[in-house]
């Protein structure tokens, strides 16, 4: 990527500070969590930029499960639409997520290619999710659900707007399977990393496995995680058996510590799940 930073990101930075430099809108943002009981009532600072640090520090601290409590607050508020605190909300988790979109805007740029056009597709899809997130139906594991939403959205969005590049940039080299158009290959990387958060890491494995029928499987894994249609358990088991090269039941079985027919009849039954799901996926796609 550039080494400036895009100008996007800068203006959404000093939009940032102007917003902080109003005390209204730290003292909704403190409200919010206090009532739902996030934060204590000793504990939230006055300015919004503090805030959010000590959100963040906590979230560090205390693991997924208090990012969940207090970006579904944001989110309930995004969603029930009520003009300035909806956007307020709205803007805070924008802020949040920045650094993630700006990740991920390093591993989509190409070489050739502007990081500003880049920019413009990856903080637009990062409003969408924050604005779209149906919090009513997935409260749970939402900071997860969020991440996974930008790098879909993300994926969809590049392979639409950028066309092929001739020359990559090293990164690009080593991440992308030979022969593979730039355009895409955008949907493989993303997908490899919305995997590795799903937990689906080792069964994953490189990025050149992330193609054709296969990355659509892995892609409907995913999408099934998030939607708790699956255990992490079930999903890899999928993942891991449908592929090139896969370990006969009898190996697979012993490495999971299960018998090979209690192997075959728990992958059946999440494969049944997934084709009663599976036309949802499709929809949402």
């Amino acid at each position: 990527m550039d080494a400036v930073q895009p100008t996007l990101v800068t203006r959404l930075n000093a939009e940032w500070e102007w917003l902080c430099a109003d005390s209204g809108n730290s003292d909704r943002v403190r409200s919010w969590m206090l009532d739902a009981g996030v934060l204590d009532e000793d504990q939230p600072p006055a300015e919004l930029g503090e805030l959010c640090t000590l959100l963040r520090k906590r979230s560090e601290r205390d693991g997924p499960e208090f990012s969940d409590a207090w970006m579904g607050v944001l989110l309930h508020r995004v969603s029930a639409g009520d003009g300035r605190d909806a956007e307020l909300a709205a803007r805070v988790l924008v802020q949040a997520m920045l650094p993630l979109a700006c990740r991920v805007l390093r591993d989509c740029v190409r070489s050739g290619e502007s990081s500003e056009d880049v920019a413009q597709v990856v903080i637009a899809s990062l409003w969408e999710v924050v604005r779209t997130y149906p919090i009513a139906r997935r409260s749970r594991k939402v900071a997860s659900g969020l991440r996974m939403e930008l790098w879909h959205r993300v994926s969809r969005e590049l392979k639409r707007e950028l066309a092929p590049s001739e020359h990559l940039d090293e990164a690009w080299v080593a991440a992308l399977p030979g022969g593979v158009e730039p355009a895409d290959a955008v949907a493989p990387v993303l997908l490899a990393r919305a995997a590795e958060e799903a937990g689906l890491r080792a069964a994953v494995g490189a990025v050149e496995e992330l193609a054709g029928v296969r990355g659509e499987m892995v892609a409907l894994l995913v999408w099934a995680l998030e939607r708790e249609v699956l255990t992490a358990e079930a999903a890899s088991g999928i993942c891991d058996h449908y592929r090139e090269g896969a370990p006969q039941d009898v190996a697979a079985a012993s490495a999971w510590g299960v018998s090979p027919v209690a192997l075959r009849r728990r992958r059946s039954r999440a494969v049944s799940r997934l084709r009663q799901v599976a036309p949802q996926w499709v929809e949402a796609a």
